[in-house]
């Protein structure tokens, strides 16, 4: 027991000196390196900058294509010919045909189909921003109940410390009752085991506390060994309103905005597929020059230097009802965002109604465990003394010892459920971020 005794203290002074030179990461600083570091945040910055770049109007079709064409070409013929007055030509000849030429083609209506597109973009660019911004919100979510859950861990380990003490206290006066014949060896090797049973419990917390803090270091993109310290946060009791939040949610939701968005490109689809009943005009213009020299013909040299324009109209009428197809299609799509709009808005609201019920009970059963903790510890004092002065029973303190362990195992998880069911509200009303 005693070298037990000693390897905890020596572990206490080691934690100790390490904790000089460890780093004090604050949740305000955790969420500032996430948004700097964290890996899901940069992909999706990415892939914003990505769907940006296609933004431009010569995507949609809205500018002229202009191409430059050039060629050369030779060619060696043997040229044999009779004329009807007897003359003949045998010659090898041959041909030089070189030519260039500069083509315009510029679609000038298409139905709207082109403003259609552009639009599009515009709105797929805007839609990837509000994707990158519920991720970024998400991430926040993860980075501060993982901080939360890292301070509950701490003050886990920090009470059972405690407790443990008491159970060193009651091992002691065992361990001397026994010794001088006025107890039994039954109560000094039960108080033995139930402290062994608490260094145990101490342990499997004190490596889930450093699990935790590797599940933070991940979420803000650090070394899985990078060591910290955190810093407690106040219990602020935050009084909100349902109403406002319900009103709020319907504004600011996150997945409700993307939904919105995802309305307002299928309209822009429909305007696309209903442009295919639409006439098409496209201006076309070239300017060319060709050059022909040939030493076994009738010309030898031949020159053209030219500008051609024009304009084409199309216009299809029957394409296999493909058209009617696709507007259709759309209209469909409209009424299934709509439907999902309804039922993501019931599920939210059902969610933030719930989510404030239960914010509201555990503030209450915080304040309950608050008061518990202080009546469980000064009812284990006393229990302790008793049994040192011989007035009550072991069966007596280890049943106060219980009451004291249940009592800060529901104290450090109602602060833990306070904080995560505030911080849901705020996810699901879209507060957490700006």
């Amino acid at each position: 027991m005693f070298k037990q005794l000693v390897y905890i203290s020596f572990l206490t002074i080691l934690v100790g000196y390490k904790s000089q030179a460890q780093e004090v990461l604050t949740l305000d600083s955790a969420i500032g390196e996430a948004l700097e570091k964290n890996y899901g945040i940069k992909i999706a910055e990415t892939q914003t900058a990505l769907v940006e770049n296609e933004i431009y109007r010569g995507a949609a079709g809205m500018t002229p294509v202009i191409d430059w064409t050039t060629n050369l070409g030779t060619n060696l013929n043997q040229v044999n010919q009779k004329f009807v007055d007897g003359r003949a030509i045998n010659r090898l000849g041959y041909v030089v045909a070189p030519n260039t030429n500069i083509g315009l083609t510029w679609t000038l209506y298409n139905g709207g189909r082109m403003q259609a597109i552009f639009d599009r973009l515009v709105s797929q660019g805007q839609q990837s921003v509000l994707q990158q911004k519920l991720i970024v919100q998400n991430t926040v979510s993860e980075v501060m109940q993982s901080y939360f859950d890292i301070l509950r861990l701490e003050k886990s380990v920090e009470y059972l410390n405690t407790i443990i003490k008491y159970y060193e206290e009651r091992l002691k006066i065992t361990d001397e009752r026994w010794q001088i014949g006025r107890g039994s060896k039954l109560d000094y090797l039960q108080s033995k085991t139930d402290l062994t049973a608490q260094f145990s419990e101490l342990t499997m917390t004190q490596n889930s506390f450093e699990n935790s803090k590797v599940k933070l270091n991940a979420l803000l993109g650090a070394e899985p060994t990078r060591s910290f310290l955190t810093e407690d946060l106040e219990n602020e009791n935050t009084v909100y309103s349902l109403e406002i939040l319900l009103e709020k949610a319907q504004l600011d939701n996150r997945e409700l905005i993307l939904l919105n968005k995802s309305a307002e490109i299928n309209l822009l689809n429909q305007k696309d597929a209903e442009s295919f009943r639409k006439p098409r005009l496209t201006f076309n213009s070239g300017f060319g020059y060709s050059f022909n020299k040939n030493n076994a013909g009738f010309l030898s040299l031949n020159q053209n230097l030219g500008l051609s324009a024009g304009l084409t109209a199309t216009w299809n009428i029957f394409n296999g009802q493909q058209t009617q197809r696709n507007i259709q299609s759309t209209k469909i799509s409209a009424e299934l965002i709509s439907r999902q709009k309804e039922e993501l808005i019931n599920q939210i609201l059902s969610e933030i109604t719930t989510q404030y019920k239960q914010y509201e009970t555990d503030k209450k059963l915080l304040d309950l465990e608050i008061e518990n903790k202080e009546l469980a510890e000064e009812n284990l004092t006393i229990s302790l003394e008793k049994f040192r002065l011989g007035a009550s029973t072991i069966l007596e303190l280890n049943e106060a010892q219980r009451r004291f362990d249940q009592s800060l195992n529901r104290l450090v998880n109602s602060e833990y459920n306070v904080r995560v069911s505030e911080l849901e509200l705020l996810r699901l009303s879209g507060s957490l971020i700006e």
